[in-house]
């Protein structure tokens, strides 16, 4: 990776020697704006958080320079990813691997299948809510592997980013994955005394993450039951 950065650098130094000082003025002029949000961004940024939001209004209006940073920010391995809110003039940053320590788990090792809506789009536990409709008819198959019970402030802690690599996701990456019959095996992510949660499934193979919200468990069966929705299973929606 250094030799390509080291390549890369090369080749565009070697691109801006055929730029006349006037031509090299005008390109600076115009990076000088994103560069100096960058730096306010990644000087003031917190691994302890689960995602961070930052003013960009300087540069809100311009899409181009938008485009830049996000792409820039993306680059830093500690963020996953980056969306604009353009609404009100910020950028949200999604911690990869946030520094916290979700002590107060507790696991529940009892299997459950059913069918639920799964997709690809949902950073935040909150969209997922919002959005959650029991009459989708996009349903695929799933399979619970094991339940997670968090407290409640580390609940809503991966609730701000429920795509993080926390250690209860990491730790059990062998139960998340699309079995021969495109059964979606996944975690789910509860409260503490609550019904409600988030399935959950990192596929190591795609490197995708799935998730969907439940009200609660009641649509689903322990495994050994037999479910008279099989049939109508469909992959989750991309």
């Amino acid at each position: 990776m250094e030799q390509m950065n080291r390549t890369h650098f090369q080749n565009m130094m070697a691109k801006l020697e055929n730029f006349r000082e006037e031509e090299i003025q005008v390109l600076q002029e115009y990076l000088d704006p994103v560069f100096s949000v960058r730096e306010k961004i990644l000087s003031s940024f917190s691994e302890e958080k689960a995602s961070s939001r930052f003013s960009v209004g300087e540069i809100s209006d311009e899409l181009m320079y938008v485009n830049l940073l996000e792409d820039l920010l993306q680059t830093d391995e500690r963020i996953s990813e980056c969306r604009m809110d353009f609404d009100a003039c910020d950028i949200i940053l999604y911690h990869k691997q946030p520094e916290h320590s979700y002590d107060s788990m507790k696991t529940t090792e009892q299997k459950y299948e059913g069918v639920a809506a799964m997709n690809l789009f949902y950073r935040e536990l909150g969209d997922a809510m919002f959005y959650y409709n029991p009459d989708e008819p996009n349903k695929g198959c799933v399979v619970i592997e094991k339940i997670i019970s968090l407290s409640d402030e580390d609940f809503w802690f991966f609730g701000e980013n429920i795509k993080q690599e926390a250690s209860f996701i990491t730790d059990n990456e062998e139960l998340q994955y699309f079995d021969q019959q495109m059964t979606l095996h996944c975690l789910f992510i509860q409260k503490e005394d609550a019904e409600f949660g988030v399935l959950i499934s990192h596929d190591k193979k795609s490197g995708e993450v799935y998730s969907g919200y439940l009200p609660n468990l009641d649509q689903l069966q322990e495994i050994g039951c037999e479910i008279s929705e099989k049939e109508n299973c469909m992959e989750p929606q991309m």
